[in-house]
């Protein structure tokens, strides 16, 4: 059997359910804030396009609120920097390399979205209840100080996986005939 016929039920498989730890990485890492700051956590919902954390009794210092707005891109991009780590270049079969793959371009699409919204911002009202807004709010931080963090970080992830090999690997697994 073709390798790439092999990788399709795999990928079928997995990418649903990496969404879903995405999911939860993302609202976990919101949830470990909050409980470090002594909330506690009342609702934690990952199913849908409605995945979120409803707590209470959180006190935030400045930082700790900013660091909760921002703490469900970093804990999934904390955790696929630590697999980038494991990922094995030699590997043969091409599903391995694209969950690999999967697993470590979520978090820099999520990362865009702190690039662009800022970036929006200095033109129209971003979107509210985003939490890169509510991280710019939080902070005042100025927009293009938030977007050129958040592009340093999409760029050093970038090249690690290059440096690693994965962006070699995926684009042979898709030439090869």
């Amino acid at each position: 059997m073709n390798a790439r016929l092999k990788a399709v039920p795999v990928l079928l498989l997995f990418a649903p359910v990496w969404l879903l730890l995405y999911a939860v990485l993302h609202e976990g890492g919101h949830a470990l804030v909050i409980l470090a700051y002594g909330g506690t956590i009342d609702r934690f919902w990952v199913w849908g396009l409605n995945a979120h954390v409803s707590a209470h009794g959180a006190v935030y210092s400045a930082f700790g609120e900013a660091l909760m707005k921002a703490a469900g891109v970093l804990l999934p991009s904390l955790i696929a920097g630590i697999a980038l780590v494991f990922y094995r270049s030699n590997a043969r079969f091409i599903a391995y390399h694209w969950c690999y793959f999967m697993v470590l371009i979520t978090p820099v699409f999520s990362m865009l979205v702190w690039i662009i919204f800022p970036l929006l911002s200095l033109f129209t009202p971003p979107p509210q209840g985003e939490d890169v807004t509510q991280f710019l709010n939080v902070t005042g931080l100025h927009p293009l100080l938030v977007s050129l963090a958040a592009l340093l970080l999409v760029g050093m992830f970038v090249f690690f996986i290059y440096k690693k090999g994965l962006l070699g690997n995926v684009f042979a697994a898709v030439k090869k005939k």
